[in-house]
């Protein structure tokens, strides 16, 4: 692995970042939106690019529609009325027994409306949604699996940040411009497909081809074209203790929560915990600003 360097404040608020990675993890993301909205009060924001994966992406596109008071408040209102993750009766039904997918596409609709996404189109600020293409001539449930197991053995094995195991067996990035969706089902469809963790959610079709959650293949995304990019900072959601808050690797700018949030991945049922998380990263990105 590369070598990392601390970040100060001062040596942070010096930087200018013109693209923002938004990494997945679920209801862990309520961080990244507390975190940009303090962040874009900056003059060192200068973001002219969004790049999300799975909740991540919707993060980024709640923020780039104006939208992410409306998002936070449709979370902690569905969650708080949300008893159960999973509805086991349902299985006798023949439906999913996950209340998970159910919520995400209503809460896509509280930040994305037709109003919203030409407003996107007319703007300057592009949003970058990253899914997973299967592998070739695998059944999907069997790719799943296989990425799911790839996934683990990065992050929690190898600690790595970004994937490369998933592409030594077939499994494919793409990153597709929200602003290039002719209609707003597209876009929207595009969203739950970034965030398609099968088995728990029904896999989604892009373009007419099955695609996996973007997470699948890389967790933190950077297109290629983007890898170089000096004037990148790079949101994580999962707190590393072994890791300073802000740090240097590759050449990007890495920040991360200062402790564990509340929030868990995909638990529905804790509007308080989307809230607590929300304001620990106005609180994180305000702390870490008074230090510079």
């Amino acid at each position: 692995m590369h070598a990392m360097a601390a970040i100060s404040p001062s040596d942070f608020l010096a930087r200018t970042f013109h693209t923002v990675v938004f990494a997945g993890g679920g209801n862990r993301c309520w961080w990244q939106a507390g975190a940009v909205e303090r962040l874009c009060e900056q003059a060192n924001w200068q973001a002219k690019r969004l790049i999300g994966v799975s909740a991540g992406a919707g993060i980024a596109t709640a923020f780039a529609t104006g939208r992410l008071q409306e998002s936070l408040r449709a979370a902690v209102e569905r969650f708080n009325n949300t008893p159960k993750n999973i509805i086991w009766r349902d299985l006798l039904k023949g439906k999913r027994p996950f209340v998970l997918p159910r919520i995400y596409p209503d809460w896509i609709e509280s930040f994305l409306q037709a109003a919203d996404l030409q407003k996107l189109q007319r703007g300057t600020l592009k949003v970058d949604v990253a899914i997973t293409r299967p592998i070739p001539f695998l059944p999907v449930t069997l790719s799943t699996a296989v990425a799911l197991a790839l996934y683990s053995t990065e992050k929690f094995w190898l600690k790595t940040f970004h994937g490369r195991l998933p592409h030594w067996v077939g499994l494919r990035p793409e990153y597709h411009d929200l602003t290039d969706c002719p209609q707003l089902d597209d876009a929207r469809s595009l969203l739950l497909a970034s965030a398609a963790a099968v088995p728990i959610t029904p896999t989604h079709k892009v373009n007419g081809r099955a695609a996996l959650d973007g997470g699948f293949y890389d967790n933190v995304p950077l297109p290629q074209d983007r890898a170089d990019d000096a004037c990148t900072l790079v949101l994580l959601t999962r707190h590393r203790a072994d890791l300073p808050q802000a740090f240097d690797f590759q050449g990007r700018t890495y920040l991360q929560p200062s402790r564990a949030v509340d929030a868990t991945n995909m638990d529905c049922t804790s509007g308080p915990n989307v809230q607590s998380t929300y304001d620990q990263g106005l609180d994180d990105m305000g702390a870490w600003l008074r230090k510079a």
